[in-house]
């Protein structure tokens, strides 16, 4: 049976009502849909937070089964539950109010829609016909996750239909600002892309193609912070990794793949900084890890063990003893979690560094430029009619773009009280998107410059998570660094709730090579 924490303790949802959800006579349509938003951001930045080092965004600390746990999803699998059963009192509201809340009801519909369809990406079959039907289905059985999805479709299809529609009230919106329903079915179309994306259907994107989707920067689907304390508002990656010092390490990998450091590696073309790198990276320390603080030094199976450059980071799988360095190893900068900009001050991550935004961070969950480069992958593998250069060109301008006007003061001064600025330029971008575009050219067929392009979508997610999770099984790419040590087979699905097996005899636990319906690439494809 479906399970949720209420307060600290833990109530199996046997019963006829839930207790979690907000009673019909005591509701309020934006109350129960400002219940619905806040719900689903936390949910994506769940699905987030689980899949960030297994996709080598963030170090993962020792073997596969490590990070992908019964425990790894529990709070997303009951927060989910928990927001369908409040989408659910809305329709009873629309249902019971003279002019209906058509709006209100398409917005959390498309959330909905989200969320079920996140589910599937990660677990694969999930209850959904049955499921918060506690009286007459207290256990509620997996439906196929094909057929979830397809649902999911329906279901924003009835969404954009609400949205149409004039609603008497205007829902509250915590994502855009003021209520736009333009905004809203531009989500729902760009949800339809990345479901069939991941099916592979090509004949559906095309028929997107003349239809309202997130393709530029005001449309973007984000989730706002704030610097609020009173209620916590601020950036959850801000709250893990400034107040008292970092809680993770940055992946050697990933910090490669942006050029961050100066020695030799595998993915190292250009030796180029990535424009974006101060942006999305902070150094809090002016000197290189040594001694207690490397303890993989003189180990040669390590491809990096150090990058260089003041970069402190580990390799995948590297699960040597973790020293006392949480205020000195690379952390998260100001974008997208609203920490610091690197402008080579080098203060600590902790309530002595200032010159933060202090958490005024976002939730990057679907932005124009990853529907740009979605397209591209499109017109490369399913052979959709659209110029796939053109749309990763702009992709990369998008996120340069967005990273870069996200940042405050980017200025310094030296030794000499010189004021040194390391913002990056429009030169900047521009030679970087002539070296990528180069690249694309050079590469001989399809498959090639499609490595091309999810490398840069890859890259342009940082702060996301979600989509390199699905773009890593889809297509193979980016070429990851592989483990230092064994480290298993990749997680190619995450695994259900303890919680939910334990209490439901239809549910059973499933192991991380389980692949998902839209996963038809052979085992051992990616690792």
């Amino acid at each position: 049976m479906l399970v949720f924490f209420t307060g600290c303790e833990t109530t199996e949802l046997d019963l006829l009502d839930n207790p979690n959800a907000i009673g019909q006579e005591v509701a309020d349509a934006d109350f129960v849909l400002n219940s619905v938003q806040l719900s689903f951001n936390s949910i994506i930045s769940g699905f987030r937070g689980s899949s960030n080092n297994v996709t080598r965004m963030t170090a993962q600390f020792g073997q596969y089964n490590g990070s992908v746990t019964v425990n790894s999803l529990s709070g997303t699998w009951q927060n989910s539950y928990q927001m369908f059963a409040n989408v659910d009192l809305l329709e009873q509201i629309n249902g019971n109010t003279e002019a209906g809340i058509p709006n209100h009801l398409g917005v959390a519909r498309i959330l909905e829609a989200y969320t079920y369809i996140s589910l599937v990406d990660y677990l694969g079959d999930v209850p959904y016909s049955q499921a918060n039907q506690f009286g007459e289905f207290p256990t509620p059985v997996l439906d196929d996750g094909e057929d979830v999805y397809t649902a999911q479709i329906a279901l924003l299809d009835t969404a954009i239909a609400n949205l149409s529609s004039e609603s008497v009230i205007e829902p509250q919106d915590l994502f855009f600002g003021d209520f736009d329903a333009e905004d809203w079915i531009a989500v729902a179309n760009t949800l339809k892309l990345k479901a069939h994306l991941n099916m592979g259907n090509g004949a559906a994107i095309t028929s997107l193609l003349s239809e309202n989707i997130i393709d530029t920067e005001g449309e973007d689907f984000q989730y706002k912070y704030s610097t609020a304390t009173s209620p916590e508002s601020r950036s959850p990656i801000f709250q893990g990794n400034y107040p008292n010092g970092t809680g993770f390490y940055m992946s050697n990998g990933f910090l490669d793949m942006l050029n961050a450091g100066d020695a030799e590696a595998p993915y190292v073309e250009t030796g180029i900084a990535d424009p974006r790198l101060r942006y999305y990276i902070y150094r809090q320390k002016n000197a290189g890890p040594s001694g207690s603080n490397l303890p993989c030094a003189g180990n040669d199976i390590y491809d990096y063990c150090y990058v260089g450059n003041l970069y402190w980071g580990r390799d995948h799988g590297d699960d040597e003893g973790i020293p006392n360095d949480n205020t000195k190893r690379s952390t998260w900068g100001v974008y997208p979690g609203g920490g610091a900009f690197d402008n080579d001050q080098f203060n600590r991550t902790d309530s002595s560094n200032t010159e933060t935004k202090l958490g005024e961070g976002i939730n990057p969950i679907f932005l124009s430029s990853f529907t740009h480069f979605a397209l591209a992958e499109a017109g490369l593998d399913l052979g959709v009619g659209v110029d796939s250069r053109a749309l990763m060109a702009q992709g990369i301008q998008l996120s340069m773009d967005k990273v870069i006007d996200f940042s405050g003061s980017l200025t310094t001064t030296d030794e000499d009280d010189e004021s040194i600025d390391y913002a990056a330029t429009s030169a900047d971008v521009s030679d970087y998107i002539a070296r990528v575009l180069a690249e694309y050219d050079a590469a001989s067929g399809n498959e090639a410059k499609l490595a091309v392009v999810i490398r840069e979508w890859y890259l342009a997610s940082w702060g996301n998570g979600v989509e390199p999770y699905n773009m890593y099984r889809r297509t193979g790419y980016p070429n990851l660094q592989t483990g230092i040590l064994p480290v298993g087979p990749f997680p190619r699905s995450f695994r259900y709730p303890n919680s939910e097996t334990d209490s439901n005899p239809n549910v059973n636990q499933t192991t991380a090579d389980n692949q998902v319906f839209w996963d038809t690439n052979p085992a051992g494809f990616i690792n």
